[in-house]
């Protein structure tokens, strides 16, 4: 890495990310600001909600960013620079390693919210780090939100989505908390694959017939809760398995499909969507400590979660956002810098 000049992902306009994303090169070094910590990037992770927001999923496309916008949420470096006393009470120093979960990590030199900076322990690479904090972040907000309130604890929990990166860690802090996962994948190789990378709970093939009664038969009857990272029709599919005044946690729209909500009014359902991008408001001081610590706690005790990820450099930029939405895919998908 040049210690010279750096180098940025960037978009001036949303859309398809394999149109709008290009790599510059020559960026000035940047100064940090008062409780700004300087982080020399050596892995950034891209998530399905990184290419959402440069499509525009969620906002008005077509908008031009004059200035330039810097995608990504997540990476993992060394401290290289800090504003005065940025770094006072933290414990951290100038070069130690460390992850963070804050916008624009997708270029070499990220200026970062002292605040934002987890120190990586020696035993974790950088390829695990860039991977631990935004989906065990998830998955523990979405998992307390399902169960807040509740008048009864359930015994099981229904997850869509279970063989992607959050559903396996929503899998794990499940298991830790006491409930019976029942895990819905889309093929026999998906089933097999997380079977030996997580046992527990049940695992169930949404391709073979009947696996509603399948469903049924896993729960002792029906449903009564539900975390669900793809919406769309499968919601009134799901909804089919669940008994009165049950609940379902969405935190994730693979389905663009529309979803039919009238069984919502017949059995009294509740909807409750779930968004990291509320985490920082919706949680305690303490609860948000204790989801990172969780994220260290979680590689170490399940190191599986996070091995099968590709590495791509910035030359293969395109192959990598590809790479991202593959058919398949079960490893997370990394840029170095």
């Amino acid at each position: 890495m040049s210690t010279t000049v750096g180098k940025r992902i960037v978009q001036y306009s949303y859309g398809d990310p394999s149109a709008v994303l290009t790599v510059e090169e020559g960026i000035a070094l940047p100064v940090p600001k008062p409780g700004e910590v300087l982080v020399l990037v050596t892995r950034s992770m891209i998530h399905p909600g990184d290419l959402q927001l440069v499509a525009a999923r969620y906002t008005t496309p077509g908008i031009v960013i004059p200035e330039g916008r810097v995608p990504g949420l997540e990476a993992a470096g060394v401290i290289a620079d800090a504003a005065a006393g940025a770094l006072d009470g933290t414990g951290l120093a100038i070069g130690d390693r460390v992850m963070f979960f804050a916008p624009g990590a997708w270029q070499t030199r990220a200026l970062v919210p002292a605040g934002a900076l987890v120190l990586i322990p020696e035993d974790l690479s950088d390829d695990v780090a860039t991977q631990l904090l935004i989906n065990t972040i998830t998955a523990r907000h979405v998992l307390r939100t399902a169960l807040s309130g509740l008048a009864t604890r359930p015994d099981h929990v229904l997850q869509t989505g279970a063989a992607s990166a959050v559903g396996r860690l929503i899998t794990a802090f499940a298991l830790d908390q006491g409930l019976t996962p029942i895990r819905l994948v889309r093929s026999a190789e998906s089933a097999a694959r997380l079977a030996e990378m997580l046992p527990g709970g049940h695992i169930i093939d949404t391709s073979q017939p009947n696996w509603q009664e399948t469903v049924r038969d896993a729960a002792g009857g029906d449903v009564a809760l539900v975390t669900d990272g793809v919406g769309g029709p499968l919601i009134a599919e799901i909804a089919g398995l669940l008994c009165q005044h049950s609940r379902i946690a969405l935190y994730g729209l693979l389905s663009d499909a529309p979803a039919d909500l009238s069984q919502f009014l017949i059995k009294s359902l509740s909807l409750v969507g779930v968004t990291i991008g509320t985490w920082g408001s919706d949680t305690s001081p303490a609860d948000q400590d204790g989801d990172r610590q969780a994220a260290i706690t979680a590689a170490r005790r399940h190191p599986a979660l996070f091995a099968g990820h590709r590495t791509f450099d910035l030359a293969a930029l395109n192959e990598a956002v590809v790479a991202v939405t593959a058919p398949g895919k079960f490893g997370n998908i990394l840029l170095t810098f």
